[in-house]
């Protein structure tokens, strides 16, 4: 008797949903053909009911199965291979109570079913007894249910090992898993390593393994979705997008190879190229000279969206810093010297390696493409893309020999961003096939600065500095010991203003109002230990006691002597007291830009001009008496100081009767 092909009380009784002793009445009654007493047990063919088959109605069977991660046609073959179970066992128990046998049933039923075997129908039988549906399920290619492959808790186990941040590999969480199981009798379905690396292929999300394993400022970059913006609800010239980019090609500079970079300014709205600087290194001052092309030419933007990198949001440029930002510390963009604010121009700032956040990242791709590609020194994005000849082609002399400057290459650059990429229709959402300049050209308004501002504007400029008593410290230098315009200021804070490259002196600004104050020279100083000459010591003595002697004359004791200062005092206090008066609400036009620098730029001219007065006169640390003069009458145009300039004094009020003209002098200045 094959065991298979029989069952006992009990596991007939789970399949009709009967008690033990219902099922023993009902083998006495003969309701179950083929069934056979042993003694007091009873054994019954399969036969007998298609129930004790095991076979499950569809209906039932879809509460007790998942079959979402099985591909759609794998689970009608399942459910059709199903059907010809429920039907064969309806077909061997007609068959069986005729008097034929099983096995002849199956013979007889798969000539009837074109493309079943006989063999195939007692796998299927065999399987769908020990697993159910899931064991109908052609595995073939994949689309095993989940604890066919690997048990749900070891499948947890290897996440909570493979997704962190140490990016252990496969093999080992793989191994750990394994060796649990083995030591702690889990019973586990574990597959093999090969099948384990296909199965997280398709079991955890690419997403997820990048956030977990390499954190989210890769999962930012590459995964997360992002706000797009409608690049027509943005008006030309409106906001500018800026960047550093490396070029992908060698260079020569100053006998070296090199690569060049690019410090850029895009519109946002035309995608045009407004302003850029090439440089071996970028830097607070390149970022600067950029702008201050761009500004030049197309006037300044409403706001500039920028890097969070060290040059882009330094200080300099945003008049807060990184710091500060963070901490959420609210500044008054007017009462700060960054160059933005000094512009009325206001600031958003990039998501760190986010580059959707970042518009200008496409247009180095673009430059790229079009343009670094065309160089023999072109060296690729990455290592995988680098020419493997590139080494042996540098160190040619003939390579050295044709190979591009600095200055040349920058020439090139230039040609191709104006002359080319500002020319070339672009296909991109609000382009409408138009050129950057052409959509630039569209705009109805811009923004202007005041004649000479520009040049003020965009110089370097220092952070908040506080004077102290040998004047300021800017870069390692002490700058404006006796200068008594800087000393006034002396525990207040201050910005300077520089050239780069030239550091013998700097112009100081009052930190808030950004008022012009004075230009101020290096400090002297003295070797230690060396001897100093009479006459060196004379003069430091002399501008010393200058300078005490200007602090002493802040104050005019004469004007108060003899006055009742608590009563006066008193009288002021509830003055003061007294309800102020309303502000006046009047609307300010933002246009054109007003800036601290506006009807300054005659007062640095003066200012100059007395300068080098003084200078040619040997009378630098002298006062000047107040005359009613125009200087800027006296320059040339060519940095000489020369002519003549009426003073507006009747010299015949100096004599009686007989003035005469050749013995007076006009005193510039103080003894």
């Amino acid at each position: 008797m094959n065991s298979d092909s029989y069952i006992s009380v009990k596991k007939a009784a789970e399949f009709k949903g009967m008690t033990q002793r219902r099922i023993r009445q009902l083998c006495e009654k003969g309701a179950f053909v083929g069934a056979v007493k042993n003694g007091s047990r009873w054994t019954i063919p399969i036969s007998a009911d298609p129930k004790f088959t095991g076979v499950r109605w569809p209906a039932d069977l879809s509460r007790e199965v998942d079959l979402t991660d099985v591909p759609a046609r794998k689970q009608e073959e399942a459910v059709r291979r199903l059907g010809l179970i429920k039907e064969f066992e309806k077909f061997s128990a007609a068959h069986v109570h005729s008097g034929g046998t099983r096995s002849d049933a199956q013979g007889l039923f798969v000539s009837g079913n074109e493309g079943v075997s006989v063999r195939s129908l007692q796998r299927w039988i065999r399987r769908y007894k020990d697993e159910g549906l899931a064991g109908l399920i052609d595995t073939r290619g994949g689309g095993k249910f989940v604890s066919q492959v690997i048990s749900q808790e070891a499948f947890e186990y290897f996440k909570s090992m493979y997704l962190t941040p140490q990016q252990r590999s496969v093999r080992t969480c793989w191994q750990n898993i394994c060796y649990i199981n083995k030591t702690e009798d889990r019973g586990w379905n574990i597959p093999g390593l090969k099948c384990m690396y296909r199965y997280i292929k398709d079991r955890i999300p690419q997403a997820a393994q990048v956030l977990h394993r390499e954190g989210v400022a890769a999962y930012e970059a590459k995964y997360a979705p992002y706000i797009q913006i409608d690049p027509r609800s943005i008006q030309p010239g409106q906001i500018w997008v800026g960047d550093h980019h490396q070029f992908n090609c060698w260079v020569r500079y100053r006998n070296k190879w090199v690569r060049p970079w690019i410090t850029q300014w895009n519109d946002m709205g035309s995608r045009a190229a407004v302003g850029w600087y090439i440089s071996a290194a970028p830097n607070q001052l390149t970022i600067m000279q950029a702008m201050k092309r761009g500004v030049e030419k197309y006037g300044p933007p409403e706001s500039v969206k920028i890097d969070n990198g060290r040059d882009y949001d330094s200080e300099m440029f945003t008049g807060t810093t990184k710091v500060k930002r963070r901490l959420k510390v609210q500044v008054d963009e007017r009462a700060v010297a960054g160059i933005y604010a000094m512009m009325d121009v206001g600031v958003s700032f990039s998501i760190p390696y986010h580059p959707q956040s970042k518009p200008v990242e496409r247009w180095f791709d673009t430059l790229d493409r079009q343009f670094t590609k065309t160089f023999d020194t072109y060296c690729g994005k990455d290592s995988k893309r680098k020419p493997e000849d590139l080494n042996e082609y540098l160190q040619k002399k003939s390579s050295i020999k044709n190979a591009h400057t600095l200055e040349s290459f920058a020439e090139l650059a230039n040609e191709y961003i104006i002359k080319v990429y500002n020319n070339n229709s672009h296909q991109g959402n609000g382009m409408e096939g138009r050129s950057p300049n052409e959509v630039m050209a569209s705009r109805t308004s811009r923004r202007v600065l005041a004649n000479g501002v520009v040049e003020l504007l965009l110089r370097g400029w220092s952070g908040e500095l506080k004077v102290g008593k040998n004047g300021v410290r800017f870069k390692g230098v002490y700058y404006g010991q006796y200068n008594i315009d800087l000393l006034a200021y002396q525990g207040r804070k201050v910005r300077l203003a520089y050239d780069p490259d030239d550091l013998r002196e700097v112009q100081v600004y009052d930190s808030t109002a950004m008022r012009l104050i004075t230009t101020a020279e290096q400090n002297q100083f003295v070797r230690y230990g060396d001897p100093v000459s009479d006459e060196a010591l004379r003069q430091a003595m002399k501008d010393k006691s200058r300078v005490a002697k200007a602090m002493k004359a802040q104050r005019d004791i004469s004007l108060v002597d003899g006055m009742d200062l608590t009563t006066l005092t008193l009288k002021a206090m509830a003055d003061a007291a007294k309800d102020a008066p309303e502000a006046d609400n009047q609307q300010v036009s933002l246009r054109p830009v007003s800036t601290p620098f506006d009807g300054q730029v005659a007062e640095h001219k003066r200012r100059h001009i007395q300068r080098q007065i003084k200078k040619a006169v040997g009378a630098e640390n002298t006062p000047v008496v107040d005359l009613d003069l125009d200087l800027s009458l006296l320059d040339t145009g060519e940095g000489d100081i020369g002519g003549s300039v009426d003073c507006g004094f009747d010299f015949t009020r100096l004599g009686n009767e007989s003035p005469n003209k050749k013995g007076v002098s006009l005193k510039l200045f103080e003894q």
